[in-house]
Formats: C-alpha cells, sequence, structure tokens
C-alpha cells in the first residue's frame, strides 16, 4: 500500500479546502469526547478491507452543514449535517481507494452510534489516526484495517 500518514494528511486538507474552503490543521492536543461526536464511516472491501472514519464535534459538524447546505449552523438538522459529513468521508474515502490493492470498493457512509463505536474497537487495527482542526473546532479522522479473524479468507 503506497500510504503514510503524510499522504492522508494532504488528502484531509486537500477534500476540506475544495469541498468547504476550510483550512485544516493538526491538534495533537485538542481532545475530542466520543460521545457527543458525530461519527461517519464508509467502509472499504475487496483487495483491502477496512473503513474510514470522520469523528466531527458537534459545532464543526454544524458548520459543516451550514457551508454545505447555506444555512446558519444553528438552523443545520442532524439529517444535514450527516449528509455532509457522509459526503466529505466518502470523498476521502473515494481518494484513498487509489492507493489501496485493487480491487476495492467503497460501501455508502454509515452513521455510527459513539458508545457503539467505542466497543467495536477491538476489530479494527489503526493504519492512521489523524487529531486535526478546523476553524479552530476540532474532528479526526481514522484509517481502520479489518483484524482478520479464522474463518475470513486469505
Amino acid at each position: 500500500m503506497a500510504f503514510n500518514e503524510g499522504t492522508f494528511y494532504k488528502i484531509i486538507q486537500d477534500t476540506w479546502a475544495s469541498t468547504l474552503g476550510f483550512q485544516v490543521e493538526r491538534a495533537e492536543s485538542m481532545a475530542l469526547p466520543v460521545v457527543d461526536a458525530f461519527i461517519v464511516r464508509v467502509g472499504i472491501s475487496g483487495a483491502w478491507d477496512g473503513e474510514v472514519c470522520l469523528r466531527c464535534s458537534p459545532p464543526l459538524a454544524r458548520l459543516i452543514a451550514a457551508v454545505t447546505f447555506r444555512v446558519e449552523s444553528e438552523k443545520a438538522e442532524n439529517e444535514e449535517i450527516l449528509d455532509a459529513l457522509s459526503e466529505l468521508t466518502h470523498i476521502i474515502g473515494g481518494n484513498l481507494k487509489a492507493l489501496l490493492p485493487q480491487p476495492v470498493i467503497l460501501s455508502f457512509p454509515a452513521h455510527l452510534d459513539p458508545e457503539k463505536w467505542a466497543r467495536t474497537t477491538a476489530q479494527r487495527q489503526t493504519v492512521c489516526q489523524l487529531t486535526l482542526q478546523s476553524e479552530g473546532k476540532p474532528f479526526a479522522v481514522s484509517l481502520f484495517q479489518r483484524k482478520s479473524c479464522p474463518h475470513q479468507r486469505e
């Protein structure tokens, strides 16, 4: 896999800039609670199995929805927020797809319950996880590879 943290960061920066007009910076010291976050995932399956997840603070998620749907951030509804985050996650996944062993396909984006997501981390191996900020608000993007199970194909 021709992939590294710098490439992952660049994909996220380019996606944010071209889609939202927002800058992205690393934010190692910013805390992003799991409980209140919006979490969207896109599965990757085929020659490489995993997922890309976007975990976003509510203030940033509302701002993203506001820019995407041209509404006031306070008036952005959960459906709009999840649609906007889903689109961003799918774009990131599409850009990653070109760097993965082929053939692979992307799933439709899915919203994840934060508590359930936190409990399923044992089923995934972290390939890359970036804690970032945009517009002064935290978010994280992670790439996970599914751990092999004895019944899975080799």
